[in-house]
């Protein structure tokens, strides 16, 4: 399978990804090696965090674009929105990219974060023509129950979970929790959310594999090839 991420950092110089291009091209290299052919590079926008300008995040993404054409991956641009007010507005404004220039946008919450929080933001995503994917669920602690997913998923939303969390890299329990969404079916995407070669290291091509084994190739593709593609396509 030719796999895609949509979701990690790997663009140097913008966030807590790699502080070196050399860093950021043996991210691709690996990448590469894992089976990865597309990657959407989506770097953290969250006010008063992580808040890069648009020209330095274009900046690192032309450079970056061209260091993985030559590897072999295509490279397309897209951002990690941590869940704020103006969200909606940057979006329509384009002060912050969609994924790949999609109605999709990656939004990030709060592992704290009320249920009826999640609800609103997705409601006021989708209500303005937005795709809202929420990233990495299992890390909200109000969307433990199968049916809170299941509504969100209602409302318009696609669900992102990490391949850490599924490898069971993140805790048993957690694991477990990623069995039960695959099994009822409530995942969209599953994403490296690589930051760095040591701890947070690109891992997609053997959580494919490890997913191929539980759930079948055919369940397999659609997470990690045709459903990401979707994406692309509808830029």
């Amino acid at each position: 399978m030719k796999l895609t991420d949509i979701h990690c950092h790997m663009l140097p110089h913008v966030d807590d990804g790699p502080g070196k291009v050399e860093e950021a091209r043996e991210l691709l290299e690996e990448s590469y090696k894992q089976g990865v052919r597309r990657i959407i590079v989506t770097p953290h926008y969250r006010p008063e965090m992580f808040e890069p300008s648009m020209k330095r995040v274009c900046y690192s993404y032309n450079h970056l674009r061209g260091i993985a054409a030559d590897i072999g991956i295509e490279l397309r641009l897209g951002c990690e929105c941590y869940r704020n007010e103006k969200i909606v507005r940057h979006m329509k404004n384009r002060n912050r990219p969609t994924m790949a220039g999609s109605k999709y946008v990656l939004i990030e919450f709060s592992p704290g974060d009320l249920f009826q929080v999640l609800r609103n933001y997705v409601y006021d995503m989708v209500t303005n023509g937005f795709k809202p994917i929420i990233a990495h669920v299992e890390r909200y602690l109000c969307c433990a129950e199968m049916e809170k997913i299941q509504e969100l998923k209602n409302m318009g939303a696609c669900i992102q979970v990490n391949a850490s969390a599924v490898l069971g890299d993140d805790g048993r329990m957690t694991k477990k929790y990623c069995a039960q969404l695959m099994k009822a079916d409530l995942i969209d995407f599953i994403a490296s959310d690589a930051h760095d070669t040591k701890t947070r290291k690109p891992n997609l091509g053997k959580c494919a594999a490890y997913v191929s084994r539980k759930m079948g190739k055919p369940y397999a593709r659609r997470i990690f090839v045709t459903n990401p593609e979707n994406i692309l396509k509808k830029r």
